[in-house]
Formats: structure tokens, sequence, C-alpha cells
């Protein structure tokens, strides 16, 4: 299941990148529209993306720099959090099932944006596939960084396929949590800029970090993670929610079009100088 959302986000990715280029969009900051499409940012946020995803691949099918032998782990429950040892459960599949599927309605959240000007649909894909790409690689890297074991290993019902896949030791952060808040931060965003006005604008937000809130519950239950790797997960995708779509605003774009000029008169009371910003 990882492994081909993966594959399907990056291939979203290129289709999108490849697409942008084609339809030539060059500093496209104007208009009425609350969020544009630039060439150079686009460029940039697409490969640093592709290169934090693709990178992370390598080092953990290729390189194998994490530590997966589970013989040599011991349980340690001085290293966890006192409200970590408070929350933490044993496996249930029926509610890790059940968290896979909240998560999954908060990443087709932004579905919503379908609610404006066909003409936009191509910004805000990209812009998802951006939020995307850089909350899964960020928390990529941080499962194979830190060797953190999932609560259900302090219990006898661990699952066993999951001690076989290597996933049993990447507890922090939280996947589905990271991408159930991403989803949310950047549904919340987006109608918020597109339909300031709407009375709907709080029930959105409620909703969406509503359903992702209860992933992380949802996550917490089952006995993947702990609250800890819960709120890094929340974090992490809220940031990404937001920081993304903010960096195609004009708010965003106007500080790089300030530009300092500078003349230089000479006087018969010597040098003046004087610098304009344009």
């Amino acid at each position: 299941m990882k492994k081909k959302f993966l594959s399907l986000l990056l291939l979203l990715s290129l289709c999108l990148s490849g697409k942008l280029f084609a339809q030539n969009f060059l500093d496209l900051t104007g208009g009425d529209q609350p969020f544009y499409l630039n060439t150079v940012n686009e460029s940039i946020q697409l490969s640093a993306g592709l290169l934090l995803n693709t990178s992370a691949i390598l080092c953990d099918k290729v390189f194998n720099i994490k530590t997966n032998n589970f013989e040599d782990w011991e349980e340690n429950y001085t290293s966890i959090p006192y409200l970590d040892q408070v929350l933490m459960q044993d496996y249930s599949k029926p509610l890790h099932y059940l968290g896979t599927g909240t998560a999954a309605i908060a990443l087709l959240s932004p579905a919503l944006m379908l609610m404006t000007p066909n003409d936009q649909w191509l910004t805000i894909g990209v812009m998802y596939a951006e939020t995307l790409l850089w909350t899964w690689g960020i928390k990529e890297w941080g499962k194979l960084l830190i060797n953190r074991a999932r609560p259900y290993m302090y219990f006898d019902n661990y699952p066993q396929d999951k001690v076989e896949e290597g996933d049993w030791n990447a507890s922090f952060p939280s996947g589905h949590t990271s991408l159930a808040f991403s989803g949310a931060a950047f549904t919340t965003y987006l109608f918020n800029q597109y339909f300031p006005d709407s009375p709907w604008r709080f029930a959105v937000a409620g909703i969406s970090f509503g359903i992702a809130a209860t992933t992380g519950a949802l996550r917490i239950a089952s006995g993947n993670h702990f609250l800890t790797d819960v709120l890094a997960g929340a974090f992490l995708g809220t940031v990404c929610g937001f920081v993304v779509p903010f960096m195609h605003t004009n708010l965003f774009y106007s500080k790089f079009k300030k530009k300092k000029k500078t003349e230089l008169t000479l006087s018969p009371l010597g040098f003046n100088a004087r610098i304009y910003l344009n």
C-alpha cells in the first residue's frame, strides 16, 4: 500500500510538472485569483520534493541506513514519556483499517476545491502534489533517522508481519496523521482564500481538522503510534498544508519583486546617494 501510494504520488507530480511546462506558465502573478503558478517556484518545489522522496527510498532500500534488527531490540519503558505510556495500546487491526480510512478521507478533502473555476484546477493540483511530496518526504526521513518501536511491540500480541516487514520500529512520526493534517490544512487554507465570505468557512475547517484529529486518535488506539508521534505528524502536516500554498500567493511573490535601485550623483557639496525601492 505504501509503495503504491508513493508511486502514484511521484507519477502525479511528474505529470503535473510536465503539463505546467507544456503550457508555459511563466510568472503568472497577476489577476484576481489568490494562487498562481511560477516556473521557477514550481521547478524548485517539485524537484526538491522528488529529490527528498527519492533519496529516502534509496537510503532505505539500497543503502539500508535504518536498523531493523529485531533480535537486538530491548523493551525500555523508561525511555517512553509518561503521557505516551498512559495512552499506549496493543494492536487492533479493525482500528488500524479505520484509521487508514479516515486518513484517506482527509486526503481527498481538497476535492472540495472543484467548486473553484476550472482554470484554477491545475494550480490547485500542482500545489497539492507539492504539499504531499514535502509531507511524505519529510515523514519518511523522520522514520529513517529515528528508530522508535511502535507501542504494540510492548504487548504480547504484536503483528508478526510488521516485524518481518521492518515496520515495527518506524513509529515516529505518524505518517497517517501527517498526511491527514496536510490535507486538512490545505483544504482549509484554500477554501478561505477562494471563498473568504462563505458562511461555510468554519464548518470546512472544523470538519477537515476533525477528520484529521480522528485519524490521529485512531492511530493511537490501534497501537500503531504514541501520542508524541501523532503530535509530530499533526505539526508536520499542518505546516506543509499551509506553507506550500502560501508560497503561491501574491504576498509571497511580492517579497521578491522589490528591487533596490541606487542612484549616485555628483554635486558641488560632494557625492549624493539615493536608494529607490520599486
